[in-house]
């Protein structure tokens, strides 16, 4: 017979065991407890704001160059003859000393190269987002850069095309080709810059490690 009183039990002629007490622990959505659920929602938002940056600067720099091929040709002539007086104010000591009309014949002659220019530039740093989106992605090192190259290929003949319908403006292969060999450039430079980037982290991990080490 067994007699429990409170949180003790007398026994005359069988022990008695006492239930155990079970706590219930609260889950949060993730999967985790308290302090370590808070980690890995932080660490959540941390990656999706990671993988989602890049696509983001990508479709805005889109919109930028449509918005720069939506200018019609007395816009775009004029940007490009500012861009050309301003750089040639800034970097070239003589241009001061020139005369109104001799500014201006320089100017309207620097407009063709200014253009161009802009175009490599332009589809360089759009080569690199292109590249930078890819790299997020689980897939060769190749397929990435086909890949970044195709659409910044396709996107600048896309932009030709948009160039006929705007008034003034006219569509060339030859911007196309000037394009897509920008975006390559982008996509080479993203390259090496990823690939400096994780040598140099890997050399501050390696001497970290032996530092730690040292110190036993």
């Amino acid at each position: 017979m067994a007699i429990r009183t409170g949180a003790y039990c007398m026994s005359t002629a069988a022990p008695c065991t006492l239930p155990k007490r079970r706590t219930r622990i609260r889950k949060n959505a993730n999967g985790g407890t308290g302090r370590m659920g808070a980690l890995n929602q932080k660490s959540n938002r941390k990656g999706m704001f990671r993988r989602l940056l890049p696509w983001v600067l990508t479709l805005l720099w889109m919109g930028l160059i449509f918005a720069f091929s939506s200018q019609n040709a007395e816009q775009s002539s004029h940007l490009s003859g500012q861009t050309a007086f301003h750089t040639a104010f800034w970097f070239w000591p003589g241009f001061s000393e020139l005369s109104a009309e001799e500014q201006a014949v320089w100017v309207e002659n620097a407009q063709f190269l200014v253009r161009k220019t802009a175009h490599f530039l332009v589809y360089t740093v759009l080569g690199a987002l292109l590249y930078w989106s890819a790299s997020i992605q689980k897939q060769g090192r190749r397929r990435k850069v086909v890949c970044a190259w195709a659409v910044g290929t396709v996107y600048a003949i896309s932009d030709e095309i948009h160039q006929l319908l705007v008034p003034g403006r006219s569509g060339q292969l030859q911007d196309v080709l000037l394009d897509s060999t920008g975006t390559a450039a982008g996509i080479l430079l993203a390259f090496f810059a990823g690939f400096l980037w994780k040598k140099a982290a890997d050399y501050t991990a390696a001497r970290q490690n032996a530092k730690g080490k040292s110190q036993f």
